[in-house]
């Protein structure tokens, strides 16, 4: 694994046996300028990267406020997107279903984000070993 970011709210790393990249918090995010720090660091990590697979463990991270989610929507995925030059995303929230303000601001992400691609989705787990399965058997 190589590691991109960390610190106390989030930890950014590279799996390679499963050619994905994962965003993992490990506790509440500070603020709005925060998140975007994180997921700004994620969407460099992504682009030096050849994996069009994308895993936002979110069980930890609390509240995002609208702004935010809209970010990811707006600056995040489409970023993703344009690296890839036609290859298609496969974008994963593993969520924690007693967190419901995660679960909220993952299922308002999920919504909007059909306006990132045709045909555009993101996957939701809540077991982790079914969402590894799922990144091995997507080559």
């Amino acid at each position: 694994m190589k590691e991109y970011y960390q610190d106390d709210s989030a930890r950014i790393y590279y799996d390679r046996e499963l050619n994905a990249l994962f965003l993992e918090y490990t506790g509440r995010v500070k603020n709005e300028e925060h998140f975007i720090q994180i997921n700004t660091a994620v969407l460099n990590a992504f682009r030096e990267l050849d994996t069009h697979k994308f895993v936002a463990d979110i069980r930890k991270m609390g509240v995002i406020s609208l702004n935010s989610q809209r970010w990811v929507v707006d600056v995040l995925l489409p970023g993703m997107m344009d690296h890839l030059k036609g290859k298609k995303l496969y974008h994963a929230q593993l969520l924690d279903p007693s967190e419901v303000f995660s679960k909220v601001s993952a299922g308002n992400i999920r919504n909007k984000s059909t306006t990132v691609d045709t045909g555009f989705e993101v996957h939701q787990f809540s077991d982790e070993s079914v969402l590894r399965e799922q990144l091995a058997a997507n080559a």
